[in-house]
């Protein structure tokens, strides 16, 4: 590997970057994940505890119908956070002030999100039934396809494509950096939370948690993807970047 190519990846350069745009940007970002993924934590505590043993009678229907609507509501969530956490980068490199919230929603092509994240979490699940570490190496290879889709204005499957294109020949320190983040982010939120009882205790805390946690763990996958693009000379510039990512046309 290049010393370039080991600057560009390395834990000090992308976690230094991460944590100066949380910084920078903490007043939009842990707000904004709080309420994308007030939803998801409603019906996630909701849910918590509930067995689904066969569809025996209209609770157990009522149930599933529950953890489809979940599901449904979490990917729609992530979705749109994914581009959020690539705003809010982008626009600091660029070192424009974040556009308005609305603007940043209407520019995410939030249909494609949702069939990649559903395509992901599919692929991440076959992976983890074959004892976990193909799932982890799938997520590790294509985990970036988010911001890529974004980036590059791709659909589903060639964000996929693309993704695995630029992890290959990088893939130990991109499986560090953003699988590091994903399973730390995700094992910390239900250690935080995992000594409160109660409805409206285990909702506060969970969504505290997320809000400031799930910031991490998209703006890791988000400065891999751009660190990536730029080590092979195929990353537009900051402004152009921040133009692309809303729309906006020369």
């Amino acid at each position: 590997m290049s010393d370039a190519r080991a600057d560009a990846l390395s834990l000090r350069a992308v976690f230094g970057e991460m944590f100066t745009v949380y910084g920078r940007h903490w007043r939009f970002l842990i707000p904004a994940a709080i309420v994308i993924l007030l939803p998801q934590s409603v019906l996630d505590t909701l849910l918590e505890g509930g067995n689904l043993d066969g569809i025996r009678d209209a609770k157990n229907l009522a149930l599933l119908g529950a953890i489809l609507l979940t599901s449904a509501i979490n990917l729609l969530g992530q979705a749109i956070y994914a581009g959020l956490t690539a705003a809010a980068d982008i626009d600091w490199r660029a070192g424009r002030p974040l556009p308005p919230l609305s603007t940043l929603i209407r520019s995410l092509p939030i249909g494609g999100l949702i069939v990649l994240d559903l395509l992901l979490s599919l692929g991440f699940a076959l992976g983890i039934l074959l004892l976990v570490v193909p799932g982890l190496v799938f997520l590790a290879y294509v985990g970036i396809s988010p911001a890529v889709m974004k980036l590059e204005q791709r659909g589903p499957l060639d964000g996929m494509r693309r993704s695995v294109e630029l992890v290959r020949g990088n893939f130990r320190r991109v499986f560090l950096i953003v699988i590091g983040v994903i399973l730390f982010t995700e094992l910390a939120v239900q250690a935080i939370a995992l000594p409160f009882h109660g409805f409206e205790v285990e909702l506060a805390v969970d969504l505290v948690a997320e809000g400031l946690l799930q910031p991490l763990e998209g703006l890791a996958v988000v400065i891999v993807a751009i660190r990536l693009l730029e080590l092979r000379g195929e990353a537009q510039a900051p402004a152009a970047m921040a133009r692309t990512l809303v729309g906006e046309h020369d």
